[in-house]
């Protein structure tokens, strides 16, 4: 450079851009001093950094947050003077993304997870607009790469959030979401306004949130999977697949928890290589395969294809931002936005409804709502809430409307969307194991778990084993109760009246029985036609009994209803 004849001929040929950039922002002679050298970085900063150090800013919260806090929840291992650099860090990074702002009001964290936050913030430009945002903010340098799926995976007829800027820092990355008719002062998380909500207005958020915005979501793409089966899908999806989780150490886990039953007096849990044994205070025992068999078990037939559909992440009671003001809902987290298979969103949020938003009085009332659930052979058929404990009934009528619209956009069939939240809940148990919760309400919980597994695998093998059985099959009862269809025996094990019911029938075979002689037989009492609630038990038991011993309950071949008599056992099965 002592070739140049002055200091302005060097920034005058250095600051030539080359592909656009030149080759530095400011150029800077020792000579000048220190004062240059202060105005340089000055400027530099104005131009290119473009940080905001007159934005106001306010804390919406009580007691008020601060960027010590925000650091901290970044990364927890933080101590000492690293900290404060951080936070002062995370202050320009603010200061850098509401640039062209006169003041903004912080929210309260929204949700957290994996070194992520997420936060409502009002900003007030220099004209007095004030513009609703929402705000995320990651310490793993990722962020940019989900704004990029959001912007070309997001539907453009979505009326939910999208990317309106972004900033980085050495440490850190945030990206503003604009937020169409959200009123930030109202808005609060699904897990909030679902303690505080009636059923009315819960659906009507709901409704909102499966229709409007999830829908245009699922409409967006769709491809088929044929190279990965539904469970491998499902357990990637719920973080089951990877180097230190395989069938073994899932199993161990599943069993860990299984040892930690023993303080029920309730409840009895056995777990074996293969099965798994129940024995329920005031219910017959019963057995099931072991979860692990139906984890890595599709439901599809082989080789059939996976329909994956575009998904915004994966839905959370946190995660999901509901205006209560409008009843609207959007979904906040796109870490795993992406193709996924078609049940999966629909999943999620009855897993956040069916595990996380209240809790059964006892034991016995989360059994009767996981039977309430898992009884249904078709995702639109109705869900009786019979036996459901009171604090419940929302929660049914909410999963309800989820399976309703879930059979609108997959169909009727409720095996993939089971083996779901079979998957769902066995990535739980890991979690839990992980950090076990030190409440009763938690210890609660993981038994919850433990059962809707048990009952879930119990399903699936069910009509595992019924599409096994060959059309036609004749159907025969032992001495010992045991039900044959051909030269299969049928696994399930019978209650005493579901096989008192089975004999009645059996041994009148091909004859009409009427409903006064089962009344008699299997209940032991007087028949009374006019008994609303006796009527309503004879069509729950052989509901039940249909669903042991029919290929396809809904179209029974073995046990028909004879229309004003009572019902026939047909053992040869032919139409």
């Amino acid at each position: 450079m002592t070739n140049f004849p002055t200091i302005e001929t060097v920034r005058d040929v250095l600051g030539v851009a080359t592909d656009g950039l030149p080759a530095a922002v400011e150029f800077l002679w020792k000579a000048e001093g220190t004062e240059a050298m202060l105005e340089s970085v000055s400027r530099s900063f104005a131009w290119h950094i473009r940080v905001n150090w007159d934005l106001r800013i306010c804390w919406n919260t009580t007691p008020p947050l601060s960027f010590l806090h925000f650091a901290s929840t970044l990364q927890p291992d933080l101590t000492g003077e690293i900290w404060m650099q951080r936070a002062l860090e995370l202050e320009t990074l603010f200061r850098r993304l509401f640039r062209a702002y006169r003041e903004i009001w912080i929210g309260q964290i929204l949700w957290h997870t994996h070194h992520r936050f997420c936060l409502p913030v009002l900003a007030c430009s220099a004209e007095g607009v004030t513009d609703n945002r929402i705000l995320v903010c990651d310490a793993r340098g990722e962020l940019m790469d989900e704004v990029a799926r959001v912007q070309n995976l997001a539907p453009e007829t979505v009326t939910g959030i999208r990317p309106v800027a972004q900033k980085t820092t050495v440490h850190f990355g945030a990206v503003l979401y604009q937020t169409p008719h959200l009123h930030v002062e109202t808005a609060q998380t699904w897990r909030k306004f679902f303690e505080v909500g009636k059923e009315r207005p819960l659906k009507m958020a709901l409704r909102h949130l499966l229709k409007k915005s999830l829908h245009s979501w699922h409409r967006h793409g769709e491809m088929l999977d044929t190279t990965h089966d539904l469970m491998t899908l499902y357990r990637r999806r719920v973080g089951l697949e990877g180097q230190n989780l395989n069938r073994e150490t899932i199993k161990d886990q599943i069993d860990q928890l299984v040892l930690s039953t023993h303080f029920l007096s309730d409840l009895e849990i056995e777990s074996g290589d293969e099965k798994m044994l129940l024995r329920l205070r005031g219910h017959a025992p019963f057995t099931c395969p072991h979860p692990i068999e139906a984890l890595y078990a599709s439901p599809l037939r082989p080789g059939q294809p996976v329909v994956c559909r575009v998904s915004p992440g994966r839905l959370t009671a946190d995660n999901l931002l509901v205006d209560a003001a409008n009843h609207h809902v959007w979904p906040t987290d796109f870490a795993e936005a992406g193709q996924a298979p078609q049940w999966w969103d629909f999943v999620c949020l009855e897993a956040a409804i069916r595990f996380d938003m209240r809790a059964a009085p006892d034991l016995m009332g989360w059994y009767d709502f996981e039977k309430c659930l898992t009884d249904p052979q078709k995702l639109n058929d109705r869900l009786r809430k019979q036996g459901v404990p009171a604090n419940l009934q929302t929660n049914v009528a909410l999963i309800e409307q989820i399976r309703w619209q879930a059979s609108r956009e997959t169909g009727p069939d409720v095996l993939p969307y089971y083996a779901g939240l079979l998957t769902w809940v066995v990535a739980a148990i890991v979690a839990h194991n992980a950090q076990p919760p030190p409440t009763s309400m938690g210890r609660m919980r993981a038994v919850h778990l433990l059962l809707a597994a048990a009952l879930l695998t119990k399903r699936l093998n069910e009509t595992a084993v019924r599409d096994l059985v060959p059309p036609g099959g004749a159907l025969r009862l032992d001495d010992d109760g045991q039900v044959f269809i051909g030269e299969k025996r049928l696994p399930d094990e019978l209650t005493v009246q579901e096989r008192a019911l089975l004999r009645c029938l059996y041994m009148r075979a091909g004859k009409s029985v009427s409903r006064q002689t089962i009344v008699q037989e299997v209940f032991g009492e007087s028949y009374q036609q006019e008994d609303e609630h006796l009527q309503s038990r004879i069509n729950a038991l052989v509901r039940r009994l249909r669903q042991k011993i029919e290929p396809n309950p809904a179209r029974p071949r073995y046990l028909i209803t004879v229309k004003g008599t009572g019902y026939r056992l047909r053992l040869n099965g032919e139409k």
